[in-house]
């Protein structure tokens, strides 16, 4: 089976984050739930985002999975096109947008592969926002991605991705335990990046404007599945502060602002 395939079918079988909730699936109660665990323990997402800064701008969400940021920045009357290589992540990313009677914003989601793009280059949309949160370090080729991305913008667009940190507290962990996979075990293509990786990938063609690192997942596993959030001992009693700084030197989301140039 050809590699795409093979990422195609993993995120076909579990879409990101969809076991953050056991109400019925697909109900409303049921994505209230997932975005409330999302931006819980992912908080550092939502001011990444910036979802309220995007009203009536054009926004290009890469990998929009099941929609959970796709949500806010809609809400939030965001002009929104998310693309999305898994079929069944992006149904129910569609369907959401129903259930959550948020059809009169006029989303548009499209069956994308981001090494390609050929759907969003034919719209020739001046995109203000190009946003990718965890999703092209598991793509085969993530430099096509960002070629792609330097052809999609231009000079003014803002352009903030999430790609996994290489020196991070997780990697450091999972080289020696069993620390945690989640739904990345046995994913197909799981890249990690640093400044050299990033470096190599921009080519010249942007600007950082910020690179950080943030976020470190500090909850017991077979408890945070059963949705009690009760930390690792030594997590339990680490003050704030030193957790803060840990997160900002190995957290394990690399937090990239970029410009074209």
């Amino acid at each position: 089976m050809k590699i795409k395939n093979k990422i195609k079918k993993f995120w076909d079988n579990q879409p990101c984050n969809i076991k953050h909730s056991n109400k019925k699936k697909f109900s409303k109660e049921y994505f209230n739930e997932v975005k409330k665990k999302r931006f819980f323990v992912e908080h550092h997402i939502p001011n990444f985002a910036e979802f309220k800064k995007y009203k009536n701008k054009n926004i290009l969400e890469i990998g929009c999975g099941i929609g959970t940021d796709a949500v806010e920045f809609i809400k939030n009357k965001a002009k929104y096109y998310g693309t999305e290589l898994s079929k069944h992540s992006l149904k129910i990313a569609q369907k959401r947008i129903n259930v959550l009677n948020l059809e009169r914003f006029k989303p548009i989601f499209l069956l994308e592969d981001a090494e390609k793009m050929e759907k969003i280059f034919k719209l020739k949309i001046k995109f203000d926002l190009i946003y990718s949160f965890g999703v092209i370090h598991h793509t085969p080729n993530m430099a096509k991605v960002f070629n792609n991305i330097h052809k999609i913008a231009n000079k003014k667009t803002e352009i903030k991705l999430m790609l996994y940190a290489k020196n991070s507290y997780k990697n450091f962990m999972l080289k020696n335990t069993i620390y945690r996979y989640e739904a990345q075990k046995d994913c197909p293509v799981v890249y990690k990046t640093d400044m050299i990786e990033l470096n190599k990938l921009i080519k010249e063609k942007f600007k950082i404007i910020e690179a950080k690192q943030d976020f470190i997942f500090p909850y017991k596993i077979d408890k945070y599945k059963k949705n009690i959030y009760e930390k690792i001992d030594h997590f339990k009693y680490m003050p704030k502060k030193i957790f803060k700084k840990l997160e900002e030197n190995i957290g394990e989301h690399f937090l990239i602002k970029l410009k074209k140039i």
